[in-house]
């Protein structure tokens, strides 16, 4: 099974048919998700059945097996319905009040893990303070101090200058970082394959060289042989090959 987040925004799972992972039946549909205000976590659902949705059961999100176009449950037959935490709260329609008593609007929505259940971050709708704009806002929960079950206090800094949130988002973000390490996997793989290619090609050039070298080697050695100078012929040695002129005939001095 992946690791990866499957971040949803709690809007969307509204009216999801809820179906029973071991014998496949329909229980109803997701009316309501609850928080633990303290941890931000989802703690559960109210699952809705029965005539306008009159009769209500509460699944804990230990229970949900998997969340898609359905949200399917493990129940089990032997054990008794569960019961919805005190804790449990639902956070939708909370009054957002600055560190600095100014209110700064409601909370509308947020997004969590489906796989955990972890809260990742709060929506809120601007009451227009200080400019900000009418809209839906992202409001982190780090910048959350204080949660109770009619309004949340946060930082004032957080909310001066917001960031809008826009469909589609939360999708993104885990998108984003799976393809970020995916990307990251496959740059390393390229990095080392050209590391290897330039090494082969790096010894196929030193071959090369070698080779070049050797050949220039036996040819300038050739090319000596070819330019070598002759050995000079000895010079004749003092009468050899003349002929020697008879002496004079002495004069008669008598």
């Amino acid at each position: 099974m992946s690791t990866a987040q499957q971040i949803v925004r709690r809007a969307e799972l509204l009216n999801r048919r809820t179906i029973d992972r071991r014998t496949a039946a329909e229980v109803g549909k997701v009316d309501q998700l609850w928080v633990d205000p303290q941890s931000h976590r989802t703690l559960g659902f109210t699952c809705k059945s029965g005539l306008l949705g009159s009769k209500k059961r509460w699944f804990a999100w230990a229970q949900v097996d998997t969340v898609g176009e359905n949200v399917l449950v493990n129940i089990n037959p032997e054990l008794p319905e569960l019961q919805q935490p005190e804790q449990a709260i639902s956070t939708i329609g909370l009054e957002v009040i600055t560190d600095a008593g100014n209110k700064a609007g409601t909370v509308a929505d947020f997004l969590f893990d489906a796989k955990t259940g972890s809260i990742v971050g709060y929506l809120f709708k601007s009451s227009g303070w200080r400019g900000v704009l009418d809209g839906i806002y992202v409001l982190p929960v780090a910048a959350i101090s204080t949660i109770g079950s009619k309004r949340a206090i946060v930082s004032e800094a957080a909310v001066l200058e917001p960031h809008q949130y826009a469909e589609g988002l939360h999708q993104k973000m885990s998108q984003v970082a799976e393809f970020l390490h995916e990307d990251l996997d496959k740059t390393l793989k390229n990095v080392e394959g050209v590391k290897r290619g330039a090494q082969s090609l790096a010894e196929k050039l030193q071959d090369k060289a070698q080779e070049v070298k050797e050949v220039a080697q036996v040819k300038v050695a050739e090319l000596k042989q070819q330019v070598k100078p002759e050995p000079a012929s000895p010079e004749p040695a003092a009468g050899d090959g003349e002929v020697s002129s008879p002496p004079a005939p002495e004069a008669d001095l008598r």
